[in-house]
């Protein structure tokens, strides 16, 4: 079927042009009204069994017309599920290669406990001022320099000191041997930063 049966309308079956089915019809013994009628019966017949028809391709196109796109659809969300798991793996792979990278740092984390944090008095002293101060005196090699040697940071002599409200104090000087082996921020592990971050923090 080509075209839509339900735009037809039936045709006029008494003009001229079907003088010839209804001469049939006549001559067969039906009345000429009688003849216009059967031929107006037989069309509307054969119109119900075209929209029928129809009616069924269309629905048939439409279901399958649904089934295609909900293929596509699930074809698409298992493509977007595939490069999901994949870039997962893949993050996952990339942080067993650098554990270091993507090790977690939680800045509010109480410092561990364990261990008295104890840096040496010249470290006090500098924070006290202010002054910038290695995070390595922080960490676990730090502390445990000045738990073996309570002076490792200091030679043990002071100075005086005009403080910024005029007063005098007494201030450890730095043993220059000492600041040697200290290493620098950017030299220090994230197991040994995590450590003194806190650590410093409570100090100051």
């Amino acid at each position: 079927i080509m075209n839509n049966p339900h735009s037809l309308e039936c045709p006029d079956f008494t003009g001229d042009l079907y003088t010839a089915e209804r001469n049939d019809l006549t001559q067969a013994g039906l009345a000429e009204p009688a003849a216009i009628t059967f031929l107006q019966n037989m069309w509307k017949r054969s119109n119900d069994a075209d929209k029928r028809k129809w009616d069924e391709k269309i629905e048939a196109d439409r279901l399958a017309t649904e089934a295609d796109l909900l293929v596509r659809k699930e074809a698409e969300q298992a493509a977007i599920a595939l490069k999901e798991q994949e870039a997962i793996a893949a993050e996952k792979e990339e942080m067993k290669k650098n554990k270091s990278k993507y090790f977690a740092i939680n800045m509010n984390r109480i410092a561990p406990r364990g261990r008295d944090v104890i840096p040496s008095t010249a470290v006090m002293a500098k924070l006290k001022k202010g002054e910038y101060v290695h995070l390595y005196h922080f960490t676990n090699d730090g502390l445990d320099r000045v738990d073996h040697d309570p002076t490792a940071e200091s030679n043990n002599s002071t100075k005086l000191v005009t403080n910024p409200d005029g007063s005098l104090s007494w201030e450890p000087i730095i043993n220059n041997k000492s600041v040697s082996a200290v290493k620098s921020d950017a030299e220090l592990s994230i197991e040994d930063f995590c450590h003194a971050c806190p650590r410093m923090l409570t100090a100051m």
